[in-house]
């Protein structure tokens, strides 16, 4: 049993539910269901690519890596939404710019994360100092076609979802799960993560931003490294998303990394990262990003599942 809140404008509607009436049983099927909304399959101009290993302790390694394209215009955005980032600007830099790969089906059974999507954001998005030039990374660990259902009724740009929605599906980006006996904490995400307090901020096809709020950055050099967020969609918990400052690579001759240990309040995803990390490498152009965490399989059912895709 949960307790489910919807944050709204105005007020903070809370009710009782069960796991059961999840909004996603209506979608046991990918037919018919238009993926495009999630934009560019397949990452091919960004070259795009994933691997996957189990150690001897039984953790995942999962690689994503991917390089920049001139479609992404992250050298024309600047910070704080002004200039050609200016709300008013009428400039194509504000629009979103979607891209996903498809995991093969070892992966999901292995980490529980079932594709990865990759955002290029010239302007960012709020508040304060991520609104800065950055890649967003996120694993999904729900199916692309039950996502491109995550649709809502938007204003602002870079384009939010209203706090205000008609229908069930809209309404479902601002149902985070909370405890009975402490509403301050959110399951699966670490201590002190909640949406923004003034402006939860939830975008089509990705749910509600979920973050950690005695951090956040105020200027555009306090966001100089990585940072993650984690995402929520109708009352659970979908995402992990890696914010990359594109001052951390731009210009930058020298390798880097990154790396964070997140813990989890009540943990019930046990495949949730206990480590993640970020790569820049000059010589290729590479960013990389990196999660490890429990495995739902090794040894030789890894490797079977891994043979059979």
């Amino acid at each position: 049993m949960k307790t489910l809140s919807i944050l709204t404008a105005l007020s903070i509607l809370s009710f009782t539910s069960s796991s059961g009436d999840s909004l996603n049983l209506a979608f046991e099927t990918a037919e018919g269901t238009d993926l495009s909304v999630l934009g560019e399959a397949g990452m091919v101009k960004h070259e795009g690519s994933y691997s996957l290993t189990v150690d001897e302790k039984c953790d995942y390694i999962l690689k994503f890596s991917f390089k920049g394209h001139s479609s992404d215009q992250m050298g024309s955005g600047v910070s704080n939404f002004e200039g050609d980032c200016a709300q008013n600007s009428g400039s194509t830099l504000l629009e979103h710019n979607r891209n996903w790969l498809q995991f093969q089906d070892y992966v999901r059974q292995t980490t529980g994360f079932d594709h990865v999507s990759m955002y290029p954001r010239p302007c960012g998005l709020e508040p304060l100092g991520r609104r800065q030039p950055r890649y967003d990374v996120n694993f999904y660990n729900v199916p692309a076609y039950v996502r491109a259902h995550w649709k809502c009724e938007v204003f602002s740009l870079p384009e939010q979802c209203a706090y205000s929605q008609p229908d069930a599906l809209g309404r479902g980006h601002f149902t985070v799960p909370r405890l009975n006996n402490n509403a301050d904490l959110i399951p699966n995400t670490p201590r002190l993560f909640q949406p923004y307090p003034s402006f939860p901020q939830a975008l089509a096809y990705e749910g509600l931003m979920v973050t950690r709020q005695d951090n956040i950055p105020q200027t555009y050099a306090d966001m100089d490294n990585p940072e993650f967020e984690m995402g929520s969609y109708d009352g659970d918990i979908t995402s992990f998303r890696a914010i990359l400052p594109y001052q951390y690579v731009s210009g930058v001759s020298t390798f880097r990394h990154y790396w964070g240990f997140p813990t989890y309040m009540y943990q019930t995803l046990p495949y949730l990262p206990h480590m993640w990390n970020v790569t820049w490498t000059p010589a290729t152009q590479t960013i990389e990003v990196t999660l490890q965490g429990e495995a739902r399989l090794c040894g030789d059912e890894f490797e079977i599942a891994k043979q059979s895709a």
